[in-house]
């Protein structure tokens, strides 16, 4: 089988008309070339390249292998294209992609030229998505470490309890997890983790803790406590601006720290030139 590398030397050899030139076009050593162009002729067991004059040309075996190199290196770039020319598919948390990605992917996007892809839902159908390979990569409340993935902690996100300005509690800067049992608390979407945190941070008593209604989304969260059906906790990021704006008031539990892992999930065998291994690196680096 030919080496698409010792081809791709040989070829610039011929176009180029020296080794030097040649190591020049392609960032390696002419030393290099020679012996990927040696290598070459061993395969096909036939001299490719002979001096004549001030340049390196090809000779008879060499003029016949010339456009069929050029052909294979053609229908090897053809091949990438097809694998990765539909571009970058991630598959992402709810939260997390309307809130935290879309910055980051607009950055690699711009710096890149890869388009990304963004599917946004539930945090167990986004990583379903992972493994059925209909996405690159995965970004995730909360990582059950299935075999065969990397995950990689991107940030770590602080919970806050959401009031209206005009809730009882607007004035203060924490409660009491009591407090939290006689008021209605309004879920999001099911399946995002916030129980698992609150039991890790307050014991058996988050099980008491009453769940009026799951409302599917965080937005619908936000908008059903500022018209003062109950409250809720959230991501702090999620209401940045609504808090700014006076819309909502954050407030902690008192003697509990609540957060939650942001994990950036990929297949185990990667590969480093893969166009998700380079986003990985890149939404890595944002806001970590």
């Amino acid at each position: 089988m030919l080496n698409l590398i010792h081809v791709r030397s040989f070829v610039a050899v011929c176009d180029l008309g020296s080794y030097r030139s040649a190591g020049r076009e392609l960032g390696v050593s002419p030393s290099t070339i020679l012996d990927h162009v040696r290598q070459l002729e061993e395969a096909v067991a036939a001299p490719l390249l002979a001096r004549r004059s001030a340049r390196t040309l090809p000779t008879r075996q060499g003029e016949k292998l010339l456009p069929l190199g050029r052909a294979l290196l053609a229908t090897a770039m053809r091949a990438c294209a097809a694998v990765s020319g539909d571009g970058l598919k991630i598959a992402s948390a709810s939260n997390i992609g309307i809130y935290m990605l879309q910055e980051p992917i607009s950055a690699f996007e711009s710096a890149t030229g890869i388009g990304v892809e963004t599917w946004i839902g539930p945090n167990h159908e986004a990583l379903d998505r992972l493994e059925r390979g209909e996405a690159d990569l995965a970004a995730l409340e909360w990582w059950d470490n299935r075999p065969g993935f990397e995950a990689v902690a991107w940030r770590r996100e602080e919970l806050v309890v959401i009031t209206s300005p005009f809730h009882q509690w607007a004035t203060r800067e924490a409660i009491d997890v009591q407090e939290l049992l006689a008021e209605p608390l309004l879920g999001g979407e099911r399946g995002s983790g916030t129980a698992r945190v609150l039991r890790q941070a307050v014991g058996s008593i988050a099980d008491q803790l009453r769940v009026s209604e799951h409302l599917g989304s965080t937005e619908a969260v936000k908008m059903a406590v500022r018209a003062g059906r109950g409250v809720s906790i959230v991501m702090k990021s999620a209401v940045l601006d609504e808090i700014e704006q006076g819309h909502l008031v954050a407030l902690h539990i008192a003697h509990a720290k609540l957060y939650k892992d942001i994990w950036l999930v990929t297949h185990e065998r990667l590969p480093k030139t893969a166009p998700a291994a380079a986003c990985l690196s890149a939404i890595s680096q944002a806001l970590g």
